[in-house]
């Protein structure tokens, strides 16, 4: 079994300080199901390796797998936060990419 490690974006704390104490306290209980098995979830058309978690009907969860490491890409409304996943994705392909 691997060991995951999660990481977040450089944006991803601002998305959560958007988020009101039901819905982080929602994202936390999803945070450790999530680190469990990341790959039950749906897998996202646009990005190899990116999934989503449903937080509730309008709030979702995108994050990338490299290796052992989840990548919490974005956190927010559904249309902002499938909006903003993408651009993250590419700028931490290209920070990952350089070092």
């Amino acid at each position: 079994m691997n060991e995951w490690i999660i990481k977040l974006h450089p944006d991803f704390l601002r998305d959560l300080d958007r988020l009101d104490k039901k819905h982080l306290e929602i994202f936390y209980k999803k945070k450790e199901k999530i680190k469990q098995n990341p790959l039950r979830l749906k897998h996202l058309s646009g990005g190899d390796n990116c999934y989503r978690e449903e937080i509730t009907t309008n709030i979702r969860l995108i994050y990338y797998i490299k290796k052992n490491i989840i990548w919490f890409l974005t956190i927010g409304k559904h249309d902002k936060a499938y909006e903003d996943y993408l651009k993250r994705l590419h700028d931490l392909r290209n920070k990952l990419n350089k070092n």
